[in-house]
């Protein structure tokens, strides 16, 4: 019994000593697991990259939402962490805090703005038929004369007559498939709004595992760069979001002092086309134009030529207060773009990705600024910090430069400082 009860010891102190011991990990030796060689690398990337563009065009109609999902989430997280730290509520809550908010302001703006923009659809359509109708009755015998040549009014009249009445037409067939559009458009919206909410309350953990992704002798540089990314972007989006406040009162108040239809109709849509580039300013010229032709002014006694007159000299004015003050003031020189660089992004962006090609033309340019900075410096073996000026001139001359540009660009704009 004495040795029985030996041997039960013996084997429950070796019991014991294995568990205080490691297991033993079998680490399997490099020829079992073959390295791909460069050719290998090569081809595997270049079969990924095509099967990239392949899926990027089957699938281009999500990423109109998704771009502006991620817009949406790269805006409001400075809001969440201001509601957090307000309301002590968990991320989730605090984003479906905010976005009901959002619903519940822009779905009464929503019912407002589409009846006023359909009854103002209806409204010149009205008006372009009675201008086809007074056209009618301009006599068969009047004639003008231009540089020594006379000309059959009758038949100019006829030839716009023709148009108008194929343009009214055309118009109200195609008001079916308006509906749709709109209901297409409306369920777009609906996705842009549920993938910005998962986004907006996933960005942590999205961004700490984009960081996984990043190879340890990268992530100092890595850091650098989405930090010269994020100073882009908000101040972007900053400076637009309250140009196209300012705009808006100034076009509404100019609206109304015309006395031009619907004024605070205009001055939105002025506020909203800052947001496109070089090309917004002259799209709503023409449409302030197109309005004084056909309608008026509300109160001046003027002739609707005249009146039109009178409002692309107001227009003439304010595109000039908006380029040479507005801009530069509040958006201030964040992108550091030739405006030549900033019409070619345009004309590129709307190729590409329309209207919001067009609003996100400048901040994309810029940021691939950074990226080709980078990858010359690297290329070339040069220092890529700061990422000011060309990497080739001195260190000093570059931190100069940065320290001169800190005046016009705030010097803090990373997330966490919103």
């Amino acid at each position: 019994m004495e040795r029985q009860a030996e041997k039960l010891l013996d084997q429950l102190r070796a019991l014991r000593r294995r568990r205080h011991v490691e297991p033993e990990v079998t680490v399997p030796e490099d020829n079992h697991r073959p390295r791909w060689d460069s050719t290998t690398k090569v081809v595997v990337g270049v079969i990924l990259l095509i099967l990239f563009a392949v899926a990027v065009y089957v699938f281009r109609v999500i990423f109109v939402p998704l771009i502006i999902g991620l817009i949406m989430a790269y805006i409001l997280q400075p809001v969440v962490r201001f509601i957090r730290r307000a309301t002590r509520l968990p991320r989730g809550a605090a984003t479906a805090l905010l976005y009901l908010t959002l619903l519940a302001l822009v779905i009464p703006i929503g019912a407002f703005l589409i009846p006023a923009m359909i009854d103002q659809i209806v409204y010149v359509q009205g008006q372009m038929i009675s201008f086809a109708r007074y056209l009618n009755t301009i006599g068969a015998d009047t004639t003008t004369e231009v540089l020594g040549f006379s000309f059959g009014v009758q038949e100019l009249v006829r030839q716009v007559t023709s148009g108008l009445t194929d343009f009214i037409t055309s118009v109200a067939s195609d008001s079916i498939s308006f509906v749709l559009d709109a209901a297409r458009i409306l369920l777009l919206v609906v996705f842009t709004f549920v993938i910005g909410f998962y986004l907006t309350r996933d960005a942590e953990s999205v961004m700490t595992s984009i960081r996984g992704l990043i190879p340890p002798s990268y992530r100092s540089d890595t850091e650098v760069l989405l930090s010269e990314f994020d100073s882009i972007w908000s101040a972007f989006f900053r400076g637009q979001v309250l140009l196209s406040l300012i705009v808006t009162g100034i076009l509404t108040t100019l609206s109304a002092l015309l006395g031009l239809p619907q004024p605070l109709l205009l001055g939105v849509w002025g506020g909203l086309l800052e947001f496109l580039p070089s090309i917004g300013n002259t799209i709503w010229g023409l449409t302030v134009l197109i309005v004084a032709l056909v309608s008026g002014s509300t109160y001046l006694p003027l002739p609707n030529a005249i009146f039109a007159l009178v409002v692309f000299g107001a227009y003439v004015a304010f595109a000039q207060l908006d380029i040479n003050f507005l801009i530069p003031t509040i958006i201030g020189r964040q992108m550091r773009l030739h405006p030549v660089v900033v019409i070619l992004g345009v004309i590129v962006g709307a190729t590409v990705g329309g209207p919001l090609g067009v609003a996100l033309a400048a901040p994309t340019i810029a940021s691939l600024r950074v990226i080709g900075r980078y990858l010359y410096a690297n290329l070339y073996d040069l220092d890529p910090f700061p990422m000011v000026g060309a990497p080739s001139l001195p260190r000093q001359e570059r931190v100069a430069e940065l320290d001169r540009t800190s005046s016009v660009i705030p010097p803090d704009s990373s997330p966490e400082s919103n």
